[in-house]
């Protein structure tokens, strides 16, 4: 079994996943698959009643702590289901798998947790560098 699979057998039984792409990283361009839409409607977003052009946003945080919203919308014109994260170029690559989950907060409820199981699965680092436009992604 590859440690990815390993690491998704130890998340609550509902959860989003999806491997991301080119596109998704840097259009924003997220179709909401299957298991989206399920986790969605875990914080009360059903992307069956919603509107065309209708939009909800989640706060949540990547795994390493940084604060980052989920924008769960429909388009305007085509009603497609769809998914924006904050911030994703910073906390992933290409061709990752990412998946969503929850975390309960004793005060507000479930709060979402976005975790870059890919990274977390080689070990994966980054370092950003002070005083310059360039971060080293290294493995274990």
């Amino acid at each position: 079994m590859k440690k990815e699979d390993k690491i998704l057998k130890t998340l609550s039984p509902d959860f989003g996943q999806l491997r991301l792409t080119n596109t998704m990283l840097n259009k924003s361009i997220i179709d909401a698959n299957t298991s989206i839409r399920r986790f969605a409607k875990l914080f009360e977003i059903d992307f069956e009643t919603m509107v065309n052009g209708e939009k909800h946003s989640l706060s949540a945080s990547y795994e390493d702590g940084t604060n980052c919203n989920l924008s769960f919308y429909k388009t305007v014109n085509r009603g497609d289901r769809r998914l924006s994260i904050s911030g994703i170029k910073k906390q992933a690559q290409e061709k990752d798998l990412i998946a969503f989950n929850y975390v309960l907060d004793k005060t507000t409820g479930k709060m979402a947790i976005v975790i870059n199981v890919t990274a977390k699965a080689k070990n994966r680092k980054k370092e950003t560098y002070s005083n310059s436009d360039f971060e080293v992604v290294y493995y274990d």
